[in-house]
């Protein structure tokens, strides 16, 4: 029936007007995004199909996972590069990314037999990756395979995990002084469902303190209706002392609850052919569909 719905839906949902976050945004990275930051990573459906699946398998205590090389982790690397856009914007040099000054962790791709990994990116920086745990309810299957899960239900118990799993990272790894570090959030598609209900409904959630500033969160391709959860919509707002973000392509099928889009414009990494243009709303306002500039059809 939720499924009948949502598809039901698609057909009275209109491509909405964005405000345009730029001169907002402008003062926001600096301020959000610093050595020393924990930032979670927060995939959406199908993590574990493009991730977890892709990754595990590969040599070493370590791995490297390099999104050039594995067609399986270019599908859902969108995290991953926003969060590198992040820093760019606020920034953190190529070189402090890779000596880790900033704290990248995933959380929801279902890992079972990984600790850590490489993560080298379509600008071949080299970014170490720890794995937080858990697996969020849409980390199998195909979209139209978890409709039915983009409900309140699911958000509420993806979002306390992703918080449990946050604040025990943080608890665990106190900085030299002792002062808290900002939490920043880099989500897509179901992942940014999770996160923005983490965001706005934090205070049901908690089940103790977070243990840092949830300063940033940032999240694209967000569906466009979820059961009993009114998400944030896009543009750019003050949530607390923090920050929400979320930008969705105007092409993009999830968004928009159209079956019959081109799921191209689900992606926000953009590339023309191989050459990496940037991070869709965060380093670049151009799009691509299939390596071809320009919007999907």
């Amino acid at each position: 029936m939720r499924l009948l719905l949502a598809l039901a839906l698609a057909g009275c949902v209109t491509e909405s007007v964005q405000p345009d976050p730029k001169p907002v945004l402008d003062g926001v990275w600096g301020k959000t995004v610093h050595e020393g930051d924990l930032v979670v990573l927060v995939p959406g459906t199908g993590a574990y199909d493009y991730l977890a699946a892709a990754i595990e398998p590969l040599p070493g205590p370590v791995p490297v996972a390099d999104v050039r090389a594995i067609p399986k982790l270019a599908s859902d690397a969108i995290v991953f590069e926003q969060a590198i856009a992040a820093a760019h914007r606020a920034g953190v040099s190529n070189a402090a990314l890779e000596s880790g000054a900033l704290n990248f962790a995933l959380w929801g791709a279902g890992f079972t037999k990984l600790t850590a990994f490489t993560y080298v990116s379509y600008e071949g920086i080299r970014v170490p990756i720890t794995i937080l745990g858990g697996e969020n309810s849409c980390a199998t299957g195909l979209i139209l395979d978890n409709l039915v899960k983009y409900n309140e239900q699911s958000a509420d118990v993806d979002a306390r995990d992703l918080y449990a799993r946050t604040a025990a990272w943080l608890a665990a790894h106190p900085t030299a002084d002792g002062s808290p570090r900002d939490v920043v959030i880099a989500s897509h598609s179901w992942g940014g469902a999770v996160a923005e209900y983490m965001t706005l409904e934090q205070a049901a959630i908690a089940n103790g303190p977070l243990g840092g500033r949830l300063a940033f969160v940032m999240a694209d391709g967000v569906p466009g209706y979820i059961l009993d959860f009114g998400t944030a919509g896009p543009g750019v707002r003050n949530i607390g002392d923090g920050w929400l973000y979320e930008v969705d392509r105007p092409d993009d099928p999830v968004h928009l609850l159209d079956p019959s889009g081109n799921p191209d414009g689900h992606q926000y990494c953009i590339l023309y052919g191989d050459a990496f243009q940037g991070s869709y709303g965060i380093t670049t306002e151009e799009l691509s569909c299939k390596g071809v500039p320009g919007m999907c059809h």
